[in-house]
């Protein structure tokens, strides 16, 4: 039987990127939390943490179960509301890491969607 809990994240994998949409609107984090998983894990989601106070934490969690010998690598994405931070706090089973956001000016949101949607379709490609 398998258990939810957080998974293991890779720091230096991670990305956290701000799209400002415009004065007096809140923008939009996007998140992409990479790690290797314990086998055999599914069910991957990022979820924030409502109790964190001063800041945005975001918890990779997933299934795992029955346990297995070794790791799968695991990508999570997700999008989260809010008002712009210059760090967030990413959070997994292996511990809690400070990561970097880049920030996108509202005026190169659409490009900047354009050539995510272009590495998605790459990457399904492949």
């Amino acid at each position: 039987m398998g258990f939810y809990g957080t998974e293991p994240v890779d720091p230096a994998r991670t990305k956290a990127t701000y799209l400002w949409t415009g004065l007096r609107t809140p923008g939009i984090f996007i998140i992409e939390v990479q790690g290797d998983a314990p086998n055999y894990s599914y069910g991957f989601t990022l979820s924030r943490d409502s109790h964190f106070v001063g800041g945005l934490k975001i918890n990779s969690m997933g299934w795992t179960g029955p346990l297995g010998a070794g790791t799968t690598p695991y990508v999570s994405k997700g999008s989260f509301p809010g008002q712009y931070l210059p760090e967030i706090v990413i959070s997994g089973s292996n511990g809690s890491f400070l990561i970097p956001v880049k920030e996108i000016p509202h005026t190169e949101v659409d490009n900047y969607i354009k050539s995510q949607a272009e590495v998605d379709v790459l990457q399904q490609q492949q």
